[in-house]
C-alpha cells in the first residue's frame, strides 16, 4: 500500500513537472497571457457578439484553471498534514488521492466543455488564427500557477 502511495505521489509530481517544463510561451515574463488572448479574440473575431461570447469562455477557463491551482494547493496542505500525523493510515492517503482524482476529473471535463464551446463559436479561419495564441496563453497561465504553487510550498 505504501508503494502505491509513493507511486501516486511520484506520478503527480512528474505530471506537473512535465507540464511546467513543456509550457514555454512567447509571452515572456510580463503581462497576463489570457489578457493577450482576450485582446486577440476581439481583434480576430469581427462579429462583436461572438467575440464577447468567446471572451466570456476565456474567463470561464481562467476560473477553472484557478480552481485547479487551488485544488493542487489544498491537496499539498492536506498531504503534508497526513505525513506529519503519526496516526495517519494508508486509507487516509487513499481517500485524499481519490477525492483529488474525482475533483480533477470534474475540472478537466469542465475545461474541455468550455474549450469546445470556445472553438464552436469561431469560424475555421478564426480558429486557425486563434489556436496558437490560445494554446500559448493556457500554457503560460498553467506555468504561472504552477510557479505560484511551488513558491507557496517553498
Amino acid at each position: 500500500m505504501l508503494r502505491l502511495i509513493i507511486h501516486r505521489i511520484t506520478a503527480f509530481v512528474l505530471a506537473f513537472t512535465a507540464l511546467f517544463i513543456s509550457s514555454c510561451s512567447f509571452f515572456g515574463s510580463g503581462g497576463d497571457p489570457l489578457e493577450v488572448l482576450r485582446a486577440e479574440v476581439i481583434s480576430i473575431v469581427h462579429d462583436e457578439a461572438r467575440a464577447e461570447a468567446m471572451v466570456a469562455d476565456v474567463d470561464k477557463l481562467d476560473q477553472l484553471l484557478q480552481e485547479s491551482a487551488e485544488l493542487l494547493g489544498e491537496v499539498a496542505r492536506r498531504e503534508r498534514a497526513l505525513f506529519a500525523d503519526y496516526d495517519s493510515t494508508p486509507q487516509d492517503f487513499e481517500t485524499l488521492f481519490l477525492e483529488r482524482l474525482r475533483k480533477r476529473r470534474a475540472l478537466q471535463e469542465a475545461m474541455l466543455d468550455v474549450h469546445l464551446e470556445f472553438k464552436d463559436k469561431a469560424t475555421a479561419e478564426e480558429w486557425e488564427a486563434i489556436l496558437p495564441i490560445h494554446a500559448n496563453a493556457i500554457a503560460a497561465r498553467v506555468n504561472s500557477l504552477v510557479n505560484a504553487a511551488i513558491d507557496e510550498r517553498g
